[in-house]
């Protein structure tokens, strides 16, 4: 029997056995490629960001790739001298788990792929060429030609719906009869730029600039900006730490003043790849409607290649306190200017009605910005003083980084101001809703006429809400793999912020407080939005009577509200934590609810009456996390249950939450072409406020008095088994 397995195996290996120089046309097509790719991605680097710079960085990362390749090989030639199967062993390791714990699994095998039909494809091509008609040859030539075809189609294509279908619908109630606040305003618009006029890239920023402006030195709030890299970025942009440029595009109404003053900074991006162009669609908008915009200027902190020069110790590190700092010292430059009797903007700028807006790491830079407008000194070095003081009113945060710094090693709290902060289901550079945890830390016990609000919008990606990003959130050659079919158009992103900030603006420093009904739930005149905005929307004012919102204490049967009790009843999951989000927390305490069978209720009793009492709101998300012992629990497509109130009398009365939408399942995006090159998980919890007017609970029992309400209940009879996220319970006496 051994011999005869033997033999089989002889014959076999006979049979299967690959000529020496087909091994070799396998080899050489997959050199080829390796060469070509060494050459392509460089290029391809280069043309989105063009620079000498960058062609030196990638010139000695080329040198040294090679370079430990060839120690590496010199290292395996000598484990094989010294013990050959000591060499396959850790060749062996280096197959099993390097890939998996460094590339992905799913990575992986791409490059399985690509590998397997290069060396079909390099060894079919020898063999049939030796041995014409041969099927060996034909075969391993036609798999590998079709394996390289549905290689090349799958990057060329934009992506498929490999995605879940996302379940949502508009929100219901009484609508909105609001103008259109992304319509142009009355106010012709004039363009112009500021800077030092040194910008050796730009005309307009340079020979051509119109309002000329002196540097300020940063140097106490940056690290990085010195060596081989340092020297690269003063080269590019003829400036360094000490010098940096107070430099931006300005859209100006004309009329008389004063105004307003918006401010709108980038993120990081290649610092070649100028961002602050990306956002002339909403400073031309903003100053058709009475405000002075501007797009300031940070590309000379963004990165850059040439940071690759510095070797492990190049590049800008956690710049975004300097990104917020430079953003109140072009503040103090408009002021200037408006104090000038000389300068054409003198009595113009009004700089106690500022609003900063700010894209991805210019969205923390927004929040640094309030923190500092209000304090003494620099946090980390208290020789940098401050003495800003700006009447800051708002703060836009576009898909905001979080976290990235701290004052101090504190949390970035803001006080005393509007925000607002939007984020795409589909980003896939800041891919978690980062920014509500800024929403959540926000303070407004001195302003009570003050809100928050926050706006997630379905099929949204990172780059689209700048017109120089566009659709793509990682760089080339990579952003092949992204999946960016579901993506909304460009155009339709664009007009959900001008809407959503142009009502916002309109809130804030305009005088027009109906706007912020819009704000407060955009739903409710769905239509500006456009056809194909869908979104999950939170509000909270100032002013709101707070009844539960989870942050007082340790007990969860006491409320925010004084003297207020809870009870659960029949509920198979109960506790107060924070919420979780993809990378972090939310910084936000909430109750977890879950129920296993109809009839589990949550009530909040013992609630003092509020005088003038008009809406009763609450922020809820549905969760995905089985609500007991339930195996395999596959959370339902929608929720539904009862509110439920009862005033001091003992009448009743109670909505479904269906009267305004159904609790939609959590958004399940998918990034990538191929789902596992995601890290991250595929979902959160967003919450979305639901508002109901306590009219209409008197509508339902015309014998309850609303205003002498004494307890509010969620009663969970209509979905058989569930978990929702519950936070904010408030009452108000406003109608956002």
């Amino acid at each position: 029997m051994l011999v005869w397995i033997r033999n089989l195996g002889s014959r076999l290996r006979q049979r299967l056995s690959v000529p020496s120089d087909v091994r070799a046309g396998s080899t050489r097509a997959l050199l080829y490629v390796a060469w070509a790719l060494l050459a392509i991605v460089p290029l391809v680097i280069l043309a989105t960001a063009p620079s000498i710079y960058n062609f030196l960085a990638l010139l000695l990362a080329a040198a040294l790739g090679v370079l430990g390749a060839a120690l590496v090989w010199l290292g395996l030639r000598l484990i094989a001298r010294i013990s050959p199967r000591l060499l396959w062993a850790l060749l062996l390791l280096m197959v099993v788990f390097l890939p998996f714990a460094w590339l992905g699994a799913t990575l992986y095998v791409v490059l399985g792929w690509l590998a397997l039909s290069l060396a079909l494809l390099g060894g079919g091509l020898v063999a049939v060429r030796q041995q014409p008609g041969k099927w060996p040859g034909i075969a391993a030539l036609s798999i590998g030609a079709l394996l390289m075809v549905a290689f090349l189609v799958g990057l060329l294509l934009d992506g498929w719906q490999a995605e879940e279908e996302i379940v949502w619908e508009p929100m219901q109630g009484p609508g909105l009869n609001l103008d259109d606040p992304a319509a142009p305003g009355s106010y012709s618009v004039s363009e112009y730029t500021y800077g030092p006029g040194n910008d050796p890239h730009r005309d307009e920023f340079g020979e051509g600039v119109t309002f000329v402006t002196e540097p300020v030195d940063g140097s106490k709030l940056l690290d990085g900006w010195e060596g081989a890299s340092g020297w690269a970025r003063t080269a590019f942009w003829d400036a360094n730490a000490e010098t940096l440029p107070v430099r931006g595009r300005i859209w100006l109404p004309e009329g008389e003043g004063p105004f307003p003053l918006v401010l709108i900074v980038h993120g990081n991006h290649a610092m070649e790849d100028f961002s602050d162009g990306g956002y002339a669609y909403l400073g031309a908008l903003f100053a058709s409607r009475g405000s002075i915009a501007a797009s300031v200027d940070e590309n000379f902190l963004n990165l850059s290649t040439s940071s690759l020069l510095g070797l492990f110790d190049g590049g800008l590190e956690e710049e975004n306190d300097a990104r917020g700092w430079m953003l109140l010292e072009h503040v103090r430059q408009f002021r200037d200017w408006s104090e000038d009797p000389e300068h054409r903007l003198n009595g113009l700028v009004d700089v106690d009605r500022v609003v900063l807006i700010g894209h991805s790491r210019g969205g923390e830079a927004v929040s640094e910005a309030a923190v500092f407008n209000r304090l003494s000194h620099y946090p980390d070095d208290a020789t940098l003083t401050f003495d800003y003081k700006f009447g800051i009113q708002g703060i836009i945060a576009i898909a905001p980084v979080d976290h990235q710094y701290h004052p101090r090693d504190f949390d970035t709290n803001m006080r005393d101001v509007n925000y607002l902060v939007i984020h795409g289901s589909h980003d896939s550079d800041v891919n978690s809703y980062a920014g509500y945890a800024a929403y959540s830390r926000l303070e407004n016990a001195n302003c009570k006429d003050c809100f928050r609000a926050g706006f997630y919008a379905i099929g949204a990606n990172h780059g689209q809400f700048n017109t120089s990003w566009g659709r793509y959130d990682v760089p080339a050659p990579f952003n092949r793999f992204l999946n960016v079919d579901p993506l909304m158009e460009g155009a339709a992103q664009r007009r959900v912020a001008q809407v959503l900030f142009s009502a916002f603006l309109e809130a804030t420093v305009h005088d027009k407080p109906a706007y912020r009904q819009l704000v407060a739930a955009p739903g409710r005149q769905q239509a500006l939005f456009g056809e194909t905005a869908r979104f999950l929307s939170h509000y909270r004012a100032a002013d709101d009577y707070v009844v539960a919102d989870y942050g007082e204490d340790a007990d969860v049967a006491t409320a925010t509200s004084a003297g207020a009790v809870i009870r659960g009843s029949n509920l198979t999951l109960w506790r107060e934590a924070d919420l979780s989000l993809k990378w972090r927390s939310a910084d936000n305490a909430m109750a977890q609810l879950g129920w296993q069978a109809p009839g589990a209720r949550y009530d909040v009793s013992g609630i003092s009456p509020l005088p003038g009492a008009r809406v009763l709101s609450l922020a809820i998300g549905m969760s995905e996390q089985s609500p007991g012992d339930i195996e395999d629990y596959e959370a339902p497509d929608r929720i539904d249950f009862h509110v439920e109130i009862e005033d001091a009398a003992g009448h009743v009365s109670r909505l479904p939450i269906s009267a305004r939408r159904a609790l939609l399942p959590q958004v399940k995006p998918v990034m990538y072409k191929l789902p596992g090159l995601d890290a991250d998980a595929p979902s959160e919890v967003v919450m979305q406020r639901y508002r109901f007017a306590l009219a209409e609970f008197e509508a339902q029992n015309p014998q309850l008095s609303a205003e002498a309400l004494r307890r509010v209940s969620l009663v969970f009879d209509l979905t058989d088994a569930g978990t929702v996220w519950l936070d904010d319970l408030t009452l108000s006496t406003r109608v956002d």
